[in-house]
């Protein structure tokens, strides 16, 4: 694998971690109840804690997440986001790109947007200036790596290189 693949795989996990990576597993459903014969992560978006990063990150929902998993949709994400193809995210593709998979939730739960939705758009612009850690504008292939790289370490609490249930105990 090249460089420029590596770099895209660690880059589309980045900017997702960051919204997964706190304790509060209230926010998504049981990655049990999730187990579907479908394939794809059961919560596509937003969300905090334990859960939620199963949920969102578990494309073949069998209740674990593998960094090959993790990577491979982070990389996903930046690709599509990455709409001019310049290999980096502008704030507008960051926030678009999550958009997107927020109204699809939406609809799909038979919703229309509302307070919530709007906080976490807001939320994803605050999100993209934390991502972008040298503060020029772009979400960089590197700066997606670095964050994707320490939000997966801190889901796998546990350090056994995948993230499940093993890693809820002792809360």
């Amino acid at each position: 694998m090249n460089r420029f693949s590596a770099a895209m795989t660690a880059v589309a996990a980045a900017a997702l971690l960051t919204a997964c990576a706190s304790n509060d597993s209230k926010t998504a459903a049981p990655a049990a109840a999730a187990k579907t014969e479908a394939k794809g992560p059961a919560t596509p978006v937003g969300g905090h804690g334990h859960n939620a990063f199963i949920g969102g990150y578990d494309a073949n929902r069998d209740g674990v997440v593998t960094r090959e998993e993790y990577d491979t949709l982070r990389k996903q994400r930046f690709v599509a986001a990455d709409t001019n193809k310049d290999g980096w995210l502008s704030e507008a593709e960051y926030v678009a790109e999550f958009e997107g998979r927020l109204k699809a939730q939406y609809a799909a739960a038979g919703k229309k947007p509302d307070q919530q939705y709007e906080g976490s758009i807001k939320q994803a612009h605050v999100r993209f200036h934390i991502l972008d850690t040298n503060k020029d504008g772009k979400l960089s292939i590197e700066e997606e790596i670095d964050i994707a790289n320490k939000t997966f370490k801190n889901a796998d609490r546990n350090g056994d290189g995948v993230v499940n249930a093993a890693d809820m105990a002792g809360q």
